[in-house]
């Protein structure tokens, strides 16, 4: 289990900051856990043969460890660590906030579909780009989310992506404490 390196406390803090609490203890809790060792490629392709084949899995040798024990991220790579982990769950939670918006919104619009084709033909030609938004209740208040809102985001990505780049390359430079 690795030590935290004072280092990547400000990009919790600033995570916190942000109301992406879930995210800074993601974030904790992957630098302490370690790294997991990856499956070769050679391992993976005979896996996908056997399945494919609907082989019976053989035994051969003696008994093999299933996972392996982590490895731990030394303090000089937590920096960009967090920063490549950090981005990569942002751009997938995008990704799934767009999804979700856009079954929501085939859900809505399904269940709103009028019956009569002079009917149907009516509302779409006065429909709006209202879309739908995906609001969450909880004690610190309603986060709201829009197609609009993640479109923005994807837009900014870019410039998270730079500025974590920045953080990395800027924190890289400074004494662990």
């Amino acid at each position: 289990m690795a030590t935290l390196d004072s280092r990547v406390l400000e990009l919790i803090e600033t995570l916190v900051t942000a109301r992406l609490d879930w995210l800074a203890f993601e974030l904790i809790e992957g630098i302490r856990f370690g790294r997991t060792a990856e499956e070769s490629e050679e391992v993976l392709a005979a896996a996908r043969q056997s399945i494919r084949s609907d082989a019976q899995p053989k035994a051969r040798g003696e008994p093999q460890v299933l996972l392996a024990e982590p490895e731990p991220i030394p303090a000089g790579e937590q920096v960009e660590w967090a920063a490549a982990y950090v981005e990569e769950r942002l751009e997938t939670a995008l990704e799934q906030l767009q999804a979700s918006i856009e079954a929501l919104d085939f859900i809505v619009e399904s269940t709103n579909e009028p019956e009569d084709p002079q009917d149907l033909a009516q509302a779409a030609s006065s429909k709006t780009e209202q879309g739908t938004a995906l609001v969450l209740v909880d004690v610190e208040g309603d986060r709201k989310s829009s197609r609009e809102d993640v479109a923005g985001a994807r837009d900014e990505f870019p410039a998270l992506r730079a500025a974590l780049a920045e953080w990395a390359t800027r924190t890289r430079g400074q004494a662990t404490i």
